[in-house]
């Protein structure tokens, strides 16, 4: 088999790297002027090990009850995309690769990417809702550290391997995505631990570097 047969898809993280927000869930606490109150809290408690992640969203999801769906599809709205993410996936799609996106973020951003840039596997978190408003429920599809698990089902899921894949993320909860991955490349990562196992490291907040360095490995 040719080489440029080697990668059929590329798996993208999507907070903070397709687009410019570091976290979904921060972005509605700092909206709906929460964060400071008691966010802070439950994050440093679930990054202490003190709670569970589950039981970390399900104390965000909590103090969201009441507010209406629309209102959080309203802000994500919003939401910029990094610079040339457009161009990026139609230079990809152009070369017959296909696109997937993985977050541990919440289904406002995952609905959107879905919409907007027509990327049709896209798998995140949902807060749950009833008659149009949020029932103070969470359902986590992906939890921290389980985007590699994940990665594995879906590609199976697709009549894929990992080795066939191209993973694009900038955080800790990326690792185990590159870790199984044919290539993976960090942009602009938060990590160091990310950094060091990456195969390419991009340091410009332009997408279309992470374009041209998969046209150039294909």
């Amino acid at each position: 088999m040719g080489k440029s047969m080697k990668y059929k898809i590329v798996i993208f993280d999507i907070d903070g790297t397709i687009t410019r927000h570091v976290s979904s869930w921060r972005l509605i606490h700092e909206k709906l002027g929460l964060w400071d109150v008691l966010a802070r809290k439950y994050q440093d408690a679930f990054l202490t090990g003190k709670i569970s992640y589950r039981k970390f969203c399900e104390l965000d999801a909590a103090h969201w009850k009441g507010i209406p769906e629309k209102r959080l599809h309203d802000i994500f709205k919003a939401v910029k995309y990094s610079k040339n993410v457009k161009k990026t996936l139609a230079l990809l799609r152009k070369k017959g690769l296909r696109m997937a996106a993985i977050s541990t973020g919440l289904q406002f951003v995952t609905d959107k990417i879905k919409k907007e840039l027509g990327i049709a596997l896209v798998r995140g978190n949902r807060l749950n809702a009833r008659n149009g408003r949020l029932t103070g429920g969470v359902t986590v599809n992906i939890p921290h550290g389980g985007k590699g698990a994940y990665l594995r089902k879906m590609l199976k899921k697709e009549g894929l391997r990992p080795h066939d894949a191209i993973v694009v993320g900038d955080s800790e909860g990326d690792i185990p995505m590159a870790r199984i991955a044919g290539y993976s490349i960090a942009f602009n990562s938060t990590s160091a631990k990310l950094t060091a196992i990456s195969d390419y490291k991009c340091r410009t907040k332009d997408f279309l570097e992470v374009g041209k360095k998969i046209l150039e490995i294909l």
